[in-house]
């Protein structure tokens, strides 16, 4: 027979919580665009108010330096209602299933992740969401599987 004393019952109890409070503050995916090159892709969305989380879904291989971001609008009522740049490169406050190594100036990643940014939509409704995916700084070698953008709310 297992004991366990109340402090590690208040432990287990506490790291529970804290994951089940990291997962609640993922979000809901409600909409992806799909990428496997640099372009644009738009898709139209039904989007609640308030604020929409990007992430990225992401598959590259290639070799550094690279700059790599996605250039989103979020359009209702033919008006744009808001706007974000985002690094798929950059910092993830939050990644699910990732895989990373670097050797010498080659990088490959594989996962999804939170980009550090986002967007206030002041009304809910049908959004077109825009979003052009482009290199500023193009790696000397790349394999490109997959970049998509998904909206969370």
């Amino acid at each position: 027979m297992t004991h366990r004393t109340p402090r590690l019952d208040t432990a287990l109890a506490l790291s529970l919580l804290s994951v089940l409070l990291l997962l609640s503050g993922c979000g809901k995916a409600v909409g992806r665009l799909g990428f496997t090159a640099e372009g644009a892709q738009s898709a139209a969305v039904p989007l609640a108010a308030g604020d929409v989380d990007f992430w990225t879904d992401i598959s590259l291989d290639f070799e550094q330096p690279a700059a790599l971001s996605y250039h989103i609008e979020l359009e209702q009522a033919g008006a744009v209602v808001a706007r974000a740049d985002c690094d798929p490169l950059g910092q993830l406050n939050i990644k699910i299933g990732w895989a990373e190594s670097s050797f010498g100036n080659s990088r490959s990643l594989a996962g999804s992740g939170k980009m550090a940014c986002s967007a206030h939509l002041p009304k809910a409704g049908l959004t077109n969401v825009r979003a052009t995916l482009a290199f500023s700084t193009k790696p000397t070698t790349l394999t490109f599987k997959k970049a998509d953008l998904v909206l969370k709310q």
